[in-house]
């Protein structure tokens, strides 16, 4: 028996104590790995989206009982965690293992590691954006002109980019969920008026991201049309162009290449940035955004 060895509860990604009869019984070996597996997807609620995947099985200091190493992976990180699984498969244990005051637990899982993404695969010069291109911090945004947060994002960015319009370069990418819809309806709007030309684009981007827009978006497809032309007929956008790509599906399809772009990455909430190939989910505080210029 080891001496001052105890199991305590801890709070990391909703993990409870719990020490219980699998229902699924398996071989030892590689079974092992399921049982964990399928544990952590019973007994932890995971995001839409969220992999899991199996890194290793070692004999614990629980008596009769493996180590199990898996990594939880979600859009922006990658979190190892580790379990204890009996020999037989028949009892699974998560938690935190103490021997002599230290966390065994924590230190066989490791820390959680950020995602890094090559800045290339976003196909950059193809979105809207404002900033030079050799800009010190580049942020692109997957956003949804009827997602709330969306809307707290850009104001607070756009202070940001007004302080420091030589050193960020923002670009933005659409992600309405739906695939029909009114959030898609907007998207298309707004690609629609991108196909024209840049200022046309953030003049329906930003007219969306204000009190009066999203009044505007509740309303009916043709009366939320009807205010964008008017928006760009006062600026002068040339507007058989900007109703032939509508019409067209032009800005449609512009939206659904960046939908699959997001789902390659997984992404599964807005606002979700990638800041200098870091992914960052919701809306992001300025002092976050500032360190990237500090750095």
């Amino acid at each position: 028996m080891l001496k001052q060895l105890f199991v305590m509860g801890s709070c990391l990604l909703f993990f409870s104590l719990a020490l219980f009869q699998s229902t699924l019984v398996f071989s030892q070996g590689d079974e092992i790995s399921k049982v964990a597996i399928e544990t952590v997807k019973r007994q932890i609620r995971l995001p839409a989206g969220t992999e899991i995947r199996f890194i290793e099985k070692q004999e614990s200091q629980i008596p009769g009982f493996y180590a199990v190493k898996l990594v939880i992976s979600s859009v922006d990180k990658d979190m190892p965690v580790v379990l204890y699984v009996n020999q037989t498969g028949e009892k699974v244990i998560l938690g935190n293992l103490f021997v002599n005051g230290e966390n065994v637990t924590a230190k066989e899982a490791g820390s959680p590691t950020t995602k890094k993404i090559d800045m290339a695969i976003l196909d950059l010069d193809r979105s809207p954006s404002l900033g030079p291109r050799g800009a010190r911090v580049t942020i692109v945004e997957f956003s949804n002109f009827q997602c709330p947060h969306c809307m707290d994002s850009w104001t607070k960015l756009k202070p940001l980019l007004a302080r420091s319009p030589k050193e960020v370069r923002y670009i933005f990418k659409h992600f309405p969920f739906q695939s029909e819809g009114r959030p898609f309806e907007l998207s298309e709007m707004a690609a629609a008026a991108q196909e024209v030309n840049s200022e046309a684009f953030w003049l329906v981007h930003d007219f969306f991201f204000t009190a009066e827009g999203q009044n505007v978006a509740k309303l009916d497809k043709k009366l939320v049309q009807t205010r964008v032309e008017q928006l760009l007929r006062e600026k002068k956008v040339d507007m058989k162009a900007f109703q032939a790509t509508l019409e067209s599906g032009k800005g449609r399809q512009r939206v659904l290449d960046d939908r699959t772009l997001g789902n390659k990455l997984r992404i599964t909430a807005t606002p979700t940035k990638v800041v200098n190939g870091d992914i960052i989910v919701g809306s992001t505080a300025d002092a976050v955004l500032e360190k990237y210029l500090a750095k």
